[in-house]
């Protein structure tokens, strides 16, 4: 599993609401689909709406998402991040 950061647009009633989202994934396609079923469960969003601009691998200690953490938190030292905060 890799650390994943996707960046793009949905819609958000009247306006399109930029986003910025952390993922565990395999790969870059199980990435973008975690994406997609995201905002499809909290926002009600169809998939065609949500538009990803880049998806990123990145080292998981670059983020503050508590998923990442805590898939990661056997294999890396987050005390750093922690202590940004």
């Amino acid at each position: 599993m890799h650390a994943f950061r996707a960046t793009g647009t949905f819609p958000n009633g009247r306006q399109i609401q930029p986003f910025t989202k952390d993922i565990v994934a395999s790969d870059e396609v199980d990435a973008r689909h975690r994406v997609y079923s995201f905002f499809g469960s909290r926002h009600g969003v169809n998939r065609r709406f949500v538009n990803i601009d880049a998806v990123t691998k990145i080292e998981p200690t670059t983020s503050t998402e508590p998923a990442v953490i805590s898939a990661f938190r056997d294999t890396h030292d987050f005390s750093s991040v922690a202590e940004e905060e």
